[in-house]
Order: structure tokens, then sequence, then C-alpha cells
């Protein structure tokens, strides 16, 4: 009797993993979804990009926050390690 109920699970579960396989479905990526049409109006809140006042202001708070471009390379002009 074990033996039979044994079975029968493992048949089962066999089953039911095969029916979940063949219910997969791979779509195709579209390489084309991120990239905008040109002809349609940008979307609301469009910023238009970065500008040299953004490029500025990253500069100054690289400065503030205590960066220093000299310590990016040891003696030798190898990346310096962290």
């Amino acid at each position: 009797m074990t033996r039979k109920l044994f079975v029968a699970l493992a048949i089962l579960s066999l089953s039911a993993s095969a029916a979940s396989a063949a219910h997969r479905h791979h779509h195709a990526l579209n390489a084309q979804a991120g990239v905008p049409d040109p002809a349609s109006p940008p979307p609301t809140g469009w910023t238009g990009g970065p500008n040299s006042s953004d490029h500025a202001t990253y500069l100054k708070n690289l400065h503030d926050s205590g960066y220093n471009p000299k310590n990016d390379f040891d003696a030798n002009g190898h990346i310096a390690g962290q």
C-alpha cells in the first residue's frame, strides 16, 4: 500500500512539473523598447539633459565632500586600491 502511494505521488509530481514547464513562454525582447520616437512629443517633465551648470555643481559637490583627484593614483601611476 505504501509503495503504491509513493509511486502515485511520484507520477503526480512529475506530471505537474512537466505541465508547469510547458506553460513557460519565451518572449523575444524588443530591441527598440527603450528608444523614444523622435517624431513623438517628449514625455511630461522632460528636462532636456545635463548642462554646464549641472557639471559645475557636480564638481563643487565632489570638492565639498573631500574628493581629491590627486589621490586616485599611487606614486607608481597605478590606480590606488581601497
